[in-house]
């Protein structure tokens, strides 16, 4: 096949760095994929597929940074926006779909008895560090060494400009290990208001991790002895891996849960659900922004959430994700290659062996990306719904093609 090409992409990207900082800030930038096999602009999307400005067309495997769960242009999802988008979309005052939205997530995630809204994960992680802050009248926030929560100024993992006393009360320990975890609580003896963690390790840049059994169970018992929060950050993972929440699917006895991304099938909208005996903390919160309330997006948050229990999404998308782990396995294997495929079926991610610098993973996800399939070879992949067994089969197939090439350039 003809390789891509992106001329127009990079011309745009070039002309876009006399207007904009960089051209594209933060993770979207094509200087944190593989420069020169990936675009730098998309022009649509429908289903699992984008096609960007210079008319390539992909098999989307970042599924829009993870918002993407039943398929862009979901008829569905869109026909419910675009009803709420005739009557407007944001008001001096919430809409009317305000509380059946706070309805649908009490009655859909597990434990939780009220929720407030905002519009990207940082504002309602930062949110719910507050709350547990003030509900035990203590500061000490702990978070996993390496994990992503936002990008405001406590959380945010690297930038100039942000003074180290946001980061006084934040402190740090190993995901995953129990004696680390009773390490840093112990040296904050008394001070600890909550721990936040994603549900599963899904950091950039490294192989994810399940959480172990122990683990969970440090957390649990501990929060229960010392009366600290625990924060499930389930804005990446949240409405993929069950429709209640990753808390419960991992075995987490969250206080405070965090949704966004998935939620509305990319409409921008997310969420902090709590239980009932933190509420009368909440009442002490500033938590504002002009549009958190519009109503385009609780109109699509409100029809995702019945559209991925009628559907069955999430058995689905489990059938598709372990499709194409084992596939891609198998077809690194026929080529003599050595890879480490981590994760739930929803969002799985793959490396190579012996490749600390990523040098490998770039060279493979941009020939792919060069062959229309679109692989991140720094952060972790999502599947959506809308992928059908020829979509993975061609992903497979493509993938084995790259990993030729791979064998081949690195010989042995």
């Amino acid at each position: 096949m003809k390789l891509y090409e992106f001329t127009k992409s990079y011309q745009l990207f070039e002309e876009a760095q006399q207007y904009v900082p960089n051209g594209i800030y933060g993770p979207r930038t094509p200087t944190f994929l593989t420069f020169g096999s990936y675009p730098a602009f998309i022009h649509r999307g429908e289903g699992c597929r984008i096609w960007d400005v210079d008319g390539n067309e992909y098999i989307d495997y970042m599924c829009s940074f993870g918002t993407n769960l039943l398929g862009l242009k979901h008829p569905k999802i869109d026909a419910a926006a675009k009803k709420q988008w005739e009557n407007a979309d944001c008001f001096t005052l919430p809409s009317d779909l305000w509380l059946p939205l706070a309805k649908k997530i009490v009655g859909t995630i597990d434990n939780v008895d009220w929720c407030v809204f905002g519009k990207n994960g940082s504002d309602v992680t930062s949110y719910a560090i507050t709350l547990a802050r003030i509900f035990t009248g203590k500061m000490d926030i702990l978070l996993a060494a390496g994990s992503y929560h936002g990008s405001h100024f406590w959380c945010q993992p690297h930038g100039q400009g942000v003074p180290d006393e946001w980061k006084t009360h934040i402190h740090y320990f190993e995901y995953n290990n129990a004696d680390d975890f009773k390490r840093v609580l112990t040296e904050h003896q008394g001070t600890v208001a909550g721990v936040m963690l994603t549900p599963h390790r899904h950091d950039a840049m490294r192989d994810q991790e399940l959480p172990a059994k122990e683990f969970v169970e440090t957390v649990n018992t501990l929060a229960a002895k010392e009366g600290f929060m625990v924060i499930i950050d389930d804005v990446r993972c949240g409405f993929r891996l069950e429709l209640a929440g990753s808390a419960k699917h991992y075995g987490f006895n969250a206080d405070i849960q965090c949704f966004g991304k998935a939620m509305a099938n990319g409409y921008a909208i997310s969420v902090a659900a709590a239980r009932k005996e933190l509420k009368d903390a909440a009442k002490n919160i500033f938590f504002t922004g002009t549009h958190f309330f519009s109503g385009v997006p609780f109109a699509a948050a409100l029809a995702c959430i019945d559209e991925i229990k009628a559907s069955g999404a999430i058995e689905y998308i489990r059938k598709s994700g372990t499709t194409l782990m084992e596939g891609l396995k198998q077809a690194a294997q026929a080529h003599g290659l050595q890879v480490s495929i981590t994760g739930p079926p929803a969002m799985p991610y793959m490396t190579f062996a012996d490749d600390p610098l990523f040098e490998i993973n770039r060279f493979f996800c941009g020939q792919a990306a060069r062959r229309g399939i679109f692989f991140h070879p720094h952060h972790n992949w999502f599947v959506c719904a809308a992928m059908t067994e020829s979509d993975i089969q061609k992903t497979i197939d493509v993938a084995s093609v790259c990993f030729k090439l791979t064998k081949e350039k690195i010989g042995g």
